[in-house]
């Protein structure tokens, strides 16, 4: 059985004639019709009821065709990653985020990234750090964006950045607040907090939790986008990446609070990519590099 039987085949069923499926597969009318014939000798059945003026598929027809067409379909599909592989300046990229770091990290980098190259299809998937993990472990992305590093024998993880996590505000529930906070306050203070369990709260409760504060949280949400929009209202202050209010706090809708005695707290932003790279498109291995160079790291 030939290929090209199938997907002349195919384009006789989809056109409805012979000489239209010929113009498209570049043969002539008599060439289709013997593809057809020996298509149909090869099986040992008849694919196309011709008893009629307008041909019918037969059972056998409606079978070869279906598969055929997801048959050509997957042909494609092959040429076109053979040439995303092979073209620098083609292709296609999956970016992975986890939301609370790539929404303030990846616009401008792939904005300069589609402006060097044009001809490259850009996909985000954003969600949280483990089912990014997952996805680039299944090969669903190439390059992802995650909130701390990552240790698994399978990827690896490159440190882009420190991030650090502050407490804020609005300005006028800072105007009730003592400057710096004292330590022992910010437990009664009320605290909107992003939900548990998540690794971002268990991390910035572990901290808190070693100088003996217990946080008065009175409203939880599963995004920092709401919890600063709830922090911006005056209903308390927030523990939040200072990648996701930056905006914010150079708007002045939301100010930092100092606390007095409480140590730095910061995440460290991380660049993720699967050990295994051989068979990694240019496409993936451009974006990498760009999204090093814009942090100015050196990969190892």
């Amino acid at each position: 059985m030939i290929l090209q039987h199938l997907i002349t085949f195919c384009r006789v069923v989809e056109t409805g004639g012979f000489s239209r499926a010929g113009e498209l597969v570049g043969l002539s009318q008599p060439a289709v019709t013997r593809q057809v014939a020996a298509l149909e000798a090869d099986l040992g059945t008849p694919l196309l009821d011709r008893t009629s003026r307008q041909f019918r598929l037969t059972p056998a027809g409606e079978l070869v065709y279906e598969r055929a067409r997801r048959m050509a379909a997957s042909v494609s599909e092959l040429r076109e990653a053979v040439a995303d592989l092979v073209d620098h300046d083609r292709g296609r990229v999956t970016v992975g985020a986890v939301t609370t770091v790539g929404v303030g990290i990846l616009p401008p980098i792939l904005a300069e990234f589609a402006r060097q190259y044009p001809a490259v299809r850009v996909m985000v998937k954003a969600g949280r750090t483990a089912e990014t993990l997952e996805r680039v472990l299944q090969g669903e992305i190439d390059v992802a964006i995650t909130p701390t590093p990552v240790a698994h024998p399978r990827l690896k993880s490159i440190p882009l950045c420190s991030d650090p996590v502050v407490l804020v505000c609005s300005p006028v529930f800072r105007a009730k607040l003592q400057d710096p906070l004292p330590l022992e306050q910010l437990g009664q203070v009320p605290m909107i907090s992003f939900q548990a369990p998540s690794r971002f709260r268990t991390f910035v409760d572990a901290i808190l939790e070693q100088h003996g504060i217990y946080p008065n949280v009175t409203m939880e949400f599963d995004s920092h986008e709401a919890v600063s929009l709830m922090v911006e209202q005056g209903f308390g202050v927030a523990m939040v990446p200072r990648s996701a209010v930056a905006g914010d706090l150079a708007s002045g809708r939301l100010v930092q609070v100092s606390v007095a005695g409480l140590q730095s707290i910061a995440r460290t932003t991380s660049l993720l990519v699967k050990r295994e790279s051989d068979a990694r498109q240019p496409a993936a291995e451009n974006l990498q590099r760009m999204i090093l160079a814009h942090f100015g790291v050196t990969e190892k």
